[in-house]
């Protein structure tokens, strides 16, 4: 898979090309990318996927939406599919400013797109003018197939970025791994904490998140901890640690029978299942034995 940036082109014979803010890509997503695989391989075309570097409606609705899927990962799960490549770009007021026809014309033009897919409530174009009818119209005119993936329901609930913020916020990361069709994660490097759980008896990892990450409901989890090539299961904690009286929202993983040093190491940690809410506890003592309680919880479980 081949990763273009600013101000290269695809100079391939023909192209489908995904569509999309694809800021989770979750399970309808990858209906969408896979859809135009599938397509290409059928007629003899390459597939590839437009994504911008940052959420379009940090620009046109200039308000912050939190990462779900950074773009680390967004390239790390294409990579897994059988994809031609990747064209990445920034969201200039350049681009936010075409007309949909004139980003109808780049998608024919630059990327050489022979076909197009999208989602059902695909929006495109300055003020997003532009919708599914509007690309199938542009589509027939300048003979382009327009593939629609139609929503996709997981749990009674149609797949979308703001449902599964809205579940990440709520704690419930069981639902958002059926919607996101992996677990969410947040990564980052080994940083010093305040050594709280060391003095515990539970030493933690404490990961410095990208603060524009959607952080799960502060309480406490169970997870995987991706560290040194290896798998290891852990006890998540995000909150402000309000018994020894913080204030700094932090993702602290214990894993369990481990004791390297990790200090430095990128880590990624992944969310199984939230087991309990945050507590201020009355003394050290119960904090201590209701972190045993968890370790012993998660000790059990099957992740």
């Amino acid at each position: 898979m081949k990763v273009f940036k600013e101000d290269l082109q695809v100079f391939y014979g023909g192209t489908v090309v995904a569509l999309g803010n694809f800021d989770g890509l979750h399970v309808a997503h990858m209906k969408i990318i896979r859809s135009g695989i599938e397509y290409a391989k059928e007629h003899n075309l390459k597939s590839g996927v437009l994504l911008f570097e940052e959420n379009t409606k940090n620009f046109t609705e200039r308000k912050r939406v939190e990462l779900i899927t950074p773009n680390t990962i967004k390239l790390e799960l294409l990579e897994r599919e059988d994809l031609d490549f990747v064209v990445m770009r920034r969201f200039t007021h350049r681009v936010m400013e075409k007309s949909p026809r004139e980003f109808f014309m780049f998608l024919k033009d630059e990327l050489h797109a022979k076909a197009l897919c999208c989602g059902y409530d695909y929006s495109f174009g300055y003020k997003a003018a532009g919708h599914v009818d509007t690309l199938r119209e542009l589509g027939r005119e300048f003979g382009i197939e327009v593939l629609v993936t139609e929503k996709i329901e997981v749990d009674g609930v149609t797949v979308s970025s703001t449902a599964i913020r809205e579940l990440i916020l709520a704690g419930g990361m069981e639902r958002t791994e059926r919607m996101l069709g992996r677990r969410y994660c947040v990564e980052g490097p080994v940083v010093k904490g305040k050594q709280n759980g060391h003095k515990l008896g539970f030493p933690t990892v404490n990961v410095s998140y990208d603060p524009k990450m959607v952080l799960p409901k502060p309480g406490v989890y169970a997870g995987i901890t991706y560290a040194l090539g290896q798998r290891l299961k852990c006890v998540i904690n995000v909150g402000s640690n309000p018994t020894f009286g913080a204030d700094k929202i932090t993702v602290e993983s214990h894993i369990l029978d481990f004791d390297e040093n990790l200090y430095g190491d990128y880590v990624r940690v992944s969310f199984a299942k939230r087991i309990r809410g945050e507590i201020k506890f009355e003394s050290l003592d119960e904090l201590r034995a209701q972190i045993q309680s968890d370790v012993e919880e998660v000790a059990k479980m099957q992740l």
